[in-house]
């Protein structure tokens, strides 16, 4: 080997945010002059800086060329041993390269800060949060605890204890609370003290103040007296002002109102007399044409209140009808339709009066369905139920079915001649 290179000190523990310098001896055991370019590889690589970066050495020389380390003091940099090597490449046999390893250790470091927020706040209860940040490089276990001056104050924490991994932050929340309330008068300031405790590092002191508030307020007092005074005020203006206008105005306007009614009354009164004679007219110029043409009584009907059921039951991929017709000289009025489908068959169901179509349902798309016409649709030769059956459903607490169940409920009424 025509190159050797060597660290004096292959094993290193550093502190985040200090430096290391670790000498390197380079040798060039050769018989012509050698340049080398000096490289970092591994994990640390990012924090390491070579000097000099190029070194040449005659025949049988050797230089020292320092590695130095300095990883940023931050949660990033990560607790443990990571290895590097230093490459030593001799720029004219680049094969030959030689890259002695090292052992960089990163030892652990504590840095706890916290922020009390708001620092005051006031009420009749105060609340608080401590935003914990964990700037270290290891989790850290953190105690909080809040006391007043005096003990004035009621002071709870929660939560009490946090772990907090590296880098991040978690909060807690501190309330506030008098011991005695303040129903008037002023308010009172309590001041205390949050006591952040980080296990191994220094604790952190944040002081807050609670402004403690009357549950009564000054302004609530001056309002309730304003508002008396105005009350007082609308009082006096009603009865000196507005009621004798408003009564003038009232009397004045029933006066005009019974006059007008009692001349409407007149009108409607001549009105009426004039209807009465016109109607005795009328009548006797309809007795005179009755007696001369004739005139037939109309036809009796009778009207009776009738419901049908249309039932279907076909099989698995056939078609089956239920027809209701109507009796000779009738007149079915059809109000209501209830379409059940109990099975939850699948399949379609036409509902037609005389030859047209009312209804085209799926099966699936329902168990019952109930319709009321306004507007009764009128029938006088059928009303016929067409149900094709693709898939019969499973009735409740029975097996599957093997035929489709669909019904339709019809109501109505049905009017036919007397006889």
């Amino acid at each position: 080997m025509t190159t050797t290179a060597s660290l004096e000190s292959p094993t290193v523990q550093l502190d985040p945010g200090s430096e290391a310098v670790i000498p390197l001896q380079i040798k060039n055991n050769g018989s012509v002059v050698e340049g080398y370019d000096i490289t970092v590889v591994g994990g640390p690589a990012s924090w390491a800086t070579v000097e000099p970066a190029q070194v040449s050495l005659y025949p049988g020389t050797a230089t020292t060329a320092t590695v130095t380390f300095r990883p940023p003091r931050s949660a990033s940099t990560a607790v443990g041993s990571q290895r590097f090597g230093v490459v030593i490449t001799p720029r004219d046999n680049p094969n030959n390269a030689v890259v002695p390893e090292g052992v960089l250790e990163i030892l652990p470091f504590l840095d706890t800060t916290a922020e009390l927020v708001p620092r005051t706040s006031q009420g009749r209860r105060g609340k608080h949060q401590v935003a914990i940040d964990n700037r270290g490089n290891v989790p850290v276990n953190v105690l909080v605890n809040a006391s007043s001056e005096g003990n004035r104050a009621r002071l709870s924490v929660d939560p009490v204890g946090l772990i907090i991994p590296p880098g991040e932050a978690r909060f807690t929340k501190v309330r506030a609370k008098g011991r005695r309330a303040i129903w008037r008068g002023q308010p009172v300031t309590h001041n205390f003290v949050v006591d952040v405790t980080p296990e191994n590092s220094t604790p952190v002191e944040l002081a807050g103040s609670y402004v403690q508030t009357p549950v009564i307020p000054k302004w609530l007092i001056w309002a309730l007296i304003g508002l008396i005074a105005l009350l007082a005020l609308l009082t006096a203006l009603w009865f000196t002002l507005l009621k004798p206008t408003i009564e003038s105005q009232a009397k004045e306007a029933a006066e005009e109102a019974a006059a007008d009614a009692e001349k409407a009354a007149g009108e409607a009164k001549k009105n009426a007399e004039a209807a009465n004679g016109a109607a005795t007219n009328a009548q006797k110029s309809a007795d005179k044409a009755d007696a001369v043409a004739g005139a037939k009584p109309a036809p009796k009907v009778i009207v009776t209140d009738v419901s049908r059921r249309l039932f279907a039951d076909p099989l698995d991929n056939a078609t089956e009808a239920a027809t209701y017709p109507i009796v000779e000289d009738g007149v079915y009025r059809l109000t209501d339709v209830v379409l059940s489908n109990p099975q939850g068959d699948f399949g379609r169901a036409v509902l037609s009066v005389d030859g047209e179509v009312q209804m085209d349902v799926a099966l699936e798309n329902f168990r019952d369905l109930d319709f009321h016409f306004v507007s009764p649709i009128v029938a006088t030769d059928q009303i016929r139920l067409v149900v094709t059956c693709r898939t019969p459903g499973t009735p409740p607490d029975a097996p599957p079915a093997t035929r489709c169940d669909t019904s339709a409920l019809l109501g109505g009424e049905l009017s036919v001649p007397a006889s």
